[in-house]
């Protein structure tokens, strides 16, 4: 009997060719669901470390690489960089965040200071006593994510409306439209970029607060910060403007 001829059996019709290649088609299969199981469990391997906690030192080696990678780079990149940081910062266990030695009181129940460089990165810790305030400031050209650690503060952003004149000038008189508002909880975050929301403040609960500011330098100009002081009702309540004027940095 050749390859070619059939077998006729129990109403099945197979030709020879066709049960010689069974044994490898079913070896073949054996491989390829071999193969795709090694790849289920190496995509699960590699989305288990996507979320795995992040040691400091390994937190602040990523961050200040994506710093670097940010700096002399458009704008419009600061998004994407804020959600990156904010997603690592997701990542590092409270307990392995640095914690500022000897916070330098400003007066008012709100201490604070650096508590860790990696140039151009720098933490800045606040803790707030209940009810205390961090005064509503702008900032330089910078990227900041501030994360809650424990407690809660309530915050607000705004940005200037219109022509402004340079925070420098002690007094100058200025618009600025409150673009968010919320609750800063342990575990939570809130950003502001060189484009938008780039002027923020706190005000600690009835617990206090121990906040974390995460910045990144994208200049060597320290002399565009300024507290700002806005009256109490809005100029414009339907689009949330205020009157304001900048008050230095005192």
């Amino acid at each position: 009997m050749t390859h070619e001829e059939t077998l006729e059996r129990d109403g099945i019709h197979l030709e020879r060719r066709t049960l010689l290649w069974l044994p490898i088609a079913a070896a073949g299969g054996a491989v390829l669901g071999s193969a795709a199981g090694a790849a289920q469990e190496m995509g699960a391997a590699a989305r288990a470390a996507a979320f795995a906690p992040l040691g400091w030192d390994e937190f602040g080696e990523r961050w200040r690489a994506l710093a670097r990678e940010l700096r002399g780079t458009p704008a419009e990149n600061d998004e994407s960089f804020a959600a990156q940081l904010a997603g690592m910062i997701a990542r590092v266990p409270e307990s392995a965040l640095p914690k500022l030695a000897q916070p330098k009181s400003s007066g008012g129940g709100l201490h604070g200071g650096p508590s860790w460089f990696l140039a151009p990165c720098v933490t800045v810790e606040f803790r707030m006593d209940p009810g205390a305030t961090l005064r509503l400031h702008n900032h330089p050209p910078l990227v900041v994510v501030t994360l809650g650690v424990e407690g809660e503060a309530r915050y607000r952003h705004l940005e200037l409306e219109g022509e402004a004149p340079p925070c420098t000038e002690i007094g100058g008189e200025l618009l600025a439209r409150e673009t968010r508002a919320g609750l800063l909880l342990p575990g939570r975050t809130t950003a502001l970029t060189r484009m938008r929301d780039g002027i923020h403040g706190f005000v600690a609960g009835p617990r206090g607060a121990r906040i974390v500011d995460f910045t990144v330098g994208l200049t060597d100009d320290v002399e565009t910060f300024s507290y700002i002081e806005l009256s109490e009702t809005p100029f414009d309540a339907e689009r949330r403007i205020y009157e304001g004027r900048w008050t230095g940095k005192g």
